[in-house]
């Protein structure tokens, strides 16, 4: 069905053309695709929170215990899996996209010390990375619980993906999806808070520049490189009349580029932003509709597959194909046949290599880019 449809994409009378140009092309330019491809018409695989490292078995062994208490964002078996660097997923997995958590750090030193550790023998609550101790937003997923991570900072982390971008000048697309982590487990529990765990810092506006700045920190020497609202928008008013106008860029004109995308804005406050025509680093997740929208989140496909698939016309949609380990665990693909029946282009997993320790439960695109342009295409058929 997939290669039916990239064909329909391509006029018959060019095809033996750019079936020869797309095999020899790596050895003389670089790679290119038809025009007519545009980037959301491409499936791509990324990667859910992109740089956590698995929990130490103590630490689940003794959440374990706490179950119906903690509820099931805390629930040790949904917090059992962790992911290779970044590069790791870029080259050997063809991962076009991660997820990461920001925790806002402005004095910095507020996520050195690991309270669960000092009810958990052998690990110590205080850690050694001096980075935690400067300023500046940190990579983890819950305080004070789960909080092993490849990257101590945002910095740290874009910085990888920079560099791999420059090694690799004409890559697909890679899209980043920021999640601002405002709780934490002390915020909800009286208990928790008088056992020393640390209440969240109140994320405030300011917060939204210090994550631009972070931004620019990486990509300000290396600017082409990133993709932003003020770019898609071009001539036009808004993202929204550029979109129903002339559609997204096509392929070719994004070869190279990195979007940054905030999920979780603050009280609006990016989006009013964008809406005056303010040039920031980063789009945000918005409602279709809105001026400033060009990604939407359906991260729950089952029983939206038609909606999904109508949204994919005008935006990126980003879709999940499992959650907290539990497909995994009993081998349930529904949820990964609904993302491919959905044509959503940002398909998100814990589980683009298998965890031998759960089962051989994987997710891979690579099935459906057997045509001449190792392209994920999405079909416009309903």
């Amino acid at each position: 069905m997939y290669i039916r449809a990239f064909q329909a994409l391509i006029p018959m009378s060019n095809a033996i053309v750019i079936l020869i140009f797309a095999l020899f092309s790596p050895l003389f330019f670089h790679a290119q695709y038809p025009d007519s491809i545009r980037l959301n018409d491409v499936r791509f695989l990324t990667s859910h929170n992109s740089y956590k490292r698995k929990p130490d078995p103590k630490i689940l062994k003794f959440l374990s215990h706490f179950k119906k208490q903690l509820g099931k964002d805390m629930d040790p078996i949904q917090l059992d899996y962790g992911h290779a660097l970044l590069t790791e997923q870029m080259n050997t997995y063809h991962i076009n996209g991660f997820e990461l958590d920001v925790n806002y750090d402005p004095k910095g030193g507020h996520f050195a010390k690991r309270r669960i550790n000092f009810f958990v023998g052998g690990l110590k609550q205080k850690s050694r990375d001096s980075l935690l101790l400067k300023p500046g937003f940190k990579i983890l997923h819950i305080a004070d619980v789960d909080y092993e991570s490849n990257y101590t900072t945002f910095v740290q982390a874009l910085t990888e993906i920079r560099d791999w971008s420059l090694q690799h000048p004409n890559h697909l697309p890679l899209f980043i999806n920021i999640e601002i982590k405002r709780d934490a487990p002390a915020d909800y529990s009286k208990a928790l808070d008088f056992l020393g765990f640390n209440k969240s810092i109140p994320f405030v506006p300011e917060a939204l520049n210090d994550l631009d700045k972070e931004i620019h920190s990486v990509f300000g020497s290396t600017p082409h490189i990133l993709y932003t609202p003020a770019l898609l928008r071009d001539t036009f008013s808004s993202c929204k009349e550029r979109l129903s106008t002339i559609e997204w860029p096509a392929l070719n004109d994004v070869l190279g580029k990195v979007f940054i995308v905030l999920d979780g804005d603050f009280n609006g406050i990016y989006t009013k932003a964008l809406n005056s025509g303010e040039d920031r680093p980063m789009f945000v997740y918005g409602q279709p509709g809105e001026p400033e929208t060009a990604f939407v989140i359906r991260n729950e496909p089952q029983g939206r597959e038609e909606e999904i698939h109508a949204l994919t016309e005008m935006y990126m949609v980003r879709t999940r194909t499992d959650a907290g380990t539990l497909e995994a665990r009993s081998l349930d693909y529904s949820r990964y046949t609904a993302v491919m029946k959905s044509q959503s282009q940002i398909i998100t997993t814990d589980y683009y290599r298998a965890d031998p320790a759960i089962s051989n439960f994987v997710i891979s695109l690579e099935s459906f880019k057997q045509n001449p342009l190792h392209l994920f295409l999405r079909t416009n058929n309903h």
